[in-house]
């Protein structure tokens, strides 16, 4: 009787050079979902912008929007190295840095450290976007009743 074995998510070595170079491809293709949100976020802040106006929100919304912009130029920044890393990981894959794994390995736990600081950042600023888009939101279907 044959006995079936659950394919695993992840492969058994997690510090296979393999592995951190499928990892390194995920957080590439993360960072440039994470654009298209802040370009999103950005024009979602556009399109609301006559009444974060008429509200004191409107110092908040330039705040969120200047951390949009830096973040995105974060993220630029990081995924130049992290496809630099890449790379390097894929040469070493083929034989050709063998002597530079330990350094390779290094500044893949460096570049880890990055990704998640830069995703939780911004996630912390779509959610106070999102929390300042709702909250006009409301108050636009509001007035939208009272003047009925």
């Amino acid at each position: 009787m044959k006995r079936l074995i659950p394919k695993q998510k992840e492969p058994i070595f997690n510090n296979s050079i393999e592995y951190l170079h499928s990892k390194s491809q995920q957080w590439i293709s993360e960072i440039e979902f994470i654009e298209i949100e802040q370009d999103f976020l950005k024009e979602l802040l556009g399109d609301h912008i006559m009444g974060l106006c008429d509200t004191n929100n409107f110092s908040k919304a330039k705040l969120y929007l200047n951390g949009i912009n830096h973040e995105k130029v974060l993220g630029d920044k990081l995924i130049k190295s992290i496809k630099q890393h890449h790379i390097n990981l894929a040469l070493l894959i083929e034989n050709i840095y063998i002597k530079r794994e330990n350094i390779f390995r290094d500044d893949h736990e460096f570049l880890k450290i990055e990704f998640q600081n830069y995703v939780e950042n911004f996630k912390y600023i779509k959610e106070k976007v999102f929390e300042l888009i709702l909250q006009i939101m409301k108050k636009e279907k509001k007035e939208k009743l009272l003047a009925k």
